[in-house]
């Protein structure tokens, strides 16, 4: 390899590096660091990008980034607890165009320094058109096959995304921040960053959000099942070392926790299973004396020494090894850098605790090959959940929710209802709460019996799926009063909710009309006997309906104002001539 000349010495000197961390997207715990370079405008080039083409024309691309790996991977040594953290290293995908490429130098840098090819994550971008995509995907391999974790930077940018899911096996995608930008106000993006997130975890990759520079992208991100997030939001990149901490948590507090999902992890940790896992670097040997100790274990998780899961290693890939005259001979023949065990690693979905039940069991179904899932927290295993175990899961939620759930209309009960108030007033975040009550229902359901009750609550009930959107939160408190909440955003303004509101009250008032007999509805009016035992006119069935505004600028701070609130409003409602009274501030 020739040596630098003597100006690239120079730029290696005055150039810096900025690391950004990439925590863990529930916890907040960081997972490693990225590194960024700086100082390339004080040499006088416009950008980075210019920088290494000037690298490239120059044919020294290869041997000067090999000195910026030894300048990054000293600073990284600098960070407090870098043992324990990644270091996410960018490769521009024309190194293997340079003459003097060569294998194992990065290892030997990493050796010096005391850490193991796993401590390091190479990101290969396609933001960049790929002109040789087989070209791409021989570097890709080149450093797979050198045992270093490999990270698919800005995917979903270019054309080749799926296709390199596809023909290689990156352990981490990040998806760019085009996808994820105002995430919270555009559903044609969450839907895109949902699938993408869905297909990596099911081929076994974790999944970082990039970019994230607001607090409602972060709960988006989460909610679709990213595992980790970086961007201005967690902490912009800096140049001081000192500042990466080990846990950030602005992303971790009570306010970004999802708590529909408490009840959920409890249940998933009483049916977790820990299965004793081995370390990507241990010997087939200490893998085989594992299964012998247990004659019902049948598979073993595999984690990195920072205890991140890698896969598992099924018995029944092992056994025309353990069985052959040559198996032992067979398993120390390895033509790469790569551990024996990796040969025999299968990918299987691996999900945080915290990732909602349904997710867990949608990736488990669409993974035609698992036999279970691996379970993480704070982006370590924490055990295993088989087949039989969600089985048994979903079981046990499902009853639990039933009992939630109001029987007759199936929307959530008292208990979802207060969660839900709850966790809106927890955040601050702006939203609007409605109210429903029926007019005139006990005379109806006295006239008509009970079972004509219940099928026109199940009318109210239709009526909220068809004239409210999804995003609404939906509850049956009882009888005849229902709740709605939604969060207020550019998708969902005040005015907007009022106005579905009122339409929603109209409809009912018109459809309900059906219910009565012919004689009643012309007459407008049913003709019955009040508690006295007098004969008096009651009106036809209607709904009241009260939306308050709750969030910054409101006076109503609480879910007990809340509730008070609709309680004294109610009584106004039914006296509007639209029968909706509005609470803004």
């Amino acid at each position: 390899m020739e040596p630098l000349h003597p100006i690239y010495h120079h730029y290696l000197q005055v150039l810096d590096i900025a690391f950004q961390p990439i925590v863990d997207i529930h916890s907040g715990a960081t997972f490693g660091v990225e590194a960024l370079l700086r100082g390339t405008n004080t040499l006088g080039f416009e950008s980075i990008e210019s920088f290494f083409d000037h690298l490239y024309e120059k044919n020294i691309l290869y041997t000067f980034d090999l000195g910026l790996r030894e300048k990054v991977v000293a600073k990284f040594c600098t960070i407090e607890g870098f043992e324990n953290l990644k270091l996410f290293y960018n490769i521009d995908n024309r190194l293997l165009d340079m003459s003097d490429f060569s294998k194992g130098n990065t290892s030997q840098i990493l050796r010096r320094y005391g850490l193991d090819q796993k401590s390091m994550v190479i990101e290969l971008s396609e933001h960049n058109e790929i002109v040789d995509f087989d070209h791409f995907t021989a570097l890709m391999e080149h450093y797979a096959n050198e045992g270093f974790c490999i990270a698919i930077d800005d995917f979903g940018t270019g054309y080749s995304g799926y296709k390199l899911l596809y023909h290689s096996h990156p352990n981490i995608i990040k998806i760019d921040r085009f996808f994820l930008g105002s995430i919270d106000k555009d559903p044609k993006k969450k839907l895109l960053a949902r699938h993408m997130v869905k297909l990596a975890t099911l081929m076994g990759c974790r999944v970082v959000a990039e970019g994230i520079e607001y607090e409602k992208e972060l709960l988006v991100c989460k909610e679709i099942g990213c595992h980790m997030v970086q961007g201005y939001f967690i902490q912009r990149p800096t140049l001081e070392c000192a500042n990466i901490v080990h846990q950030y948590t602005h992303i971790s507090g009570d306010v970004l926790e999802d708590k529909r999902s408490q009840r959920d992890r409890i249940i998933i940790l009483k049916r977790l299973e820990y299965l004793k896992p081995v370390v990507i670097g241990d010997s087939m040997e200490s893998l085989l004396d594992l299964l012998k100790q247990d004659d019902e274990m049948f598979l073993v998780p595999v984690v990195d020494a920072m205890h991140h899961p890698v896969g598992i290693i099924h018995e029944h890939r092992l056994k025309s090894v353990i069985y052959s005259p040559f198996g032992r001979s067979l398993i120390q023949n390895r033509s790469s850098n790569l551990s024996v065990l990796e040969t025999y690693i299968e990918q299987v979905p691996v999900v945080d605790l915290s990732t909602p039940l349904e997710m867990i069991v949608e990736l488990f179904s669409l993974s035609e090959n698992a036999p279970g899932v691996l379970i993480i927290e704070s982006s370590r295993y924490i055990g295993y959940l088989s087949a039989r175990d969600m089985i048994d899961v979903i079981h046990e939620r499902n009853l639990i929710r039933a009992r939630d759930e109001n029987p007759l209309t199936k929307l959530p009960g008292n208990f979802m209802i207060n969660g839900y108030i709850s966790r809106a007033f927890e955040t601050g975040d702006a939203c609007a709460m409605c109210y429903f009550d029926f007019n005139h229902f006990k005379p109806y359901n006295d006239h008509y019996g009970f079972r004509n009750g219940d099928r026109v609550i199940l009318l109210f009930a239709e009526l909220m799926h068809k004239f409210l959107s999804p995003e609404y939160f939906k509850g049956h408190i009882g009888g005849d009063d229902f709740f709605v909440g939604v969060s207020l955003n550019d998708s969902h303004t005040f005015e907007g909710v009022c106005a579905e509101v009122e339409e929603l009250i109209s409809r009912f008032g018109d459809e309900v009309r059906n219910f009565y007999d012919v004689k009643d509805r012309e007459r407008g009016c049913i003709i019955a006997e009040d508690r006295d035992g007098t004969h008096c006119e009651f009106k036809l069935l209607g709904v009241s309906a009260v939306v308050i505004r709750i969030g910054e600028g409101s006076f109503i701070t609480s879910p007990e104002q809340l509730q008070k609130s609709f309680a004294v409003e109610k009584k106004a409602a039914k006296k509007a001539p639209n029968n909706l009274r509005i609470i803004e501030n």
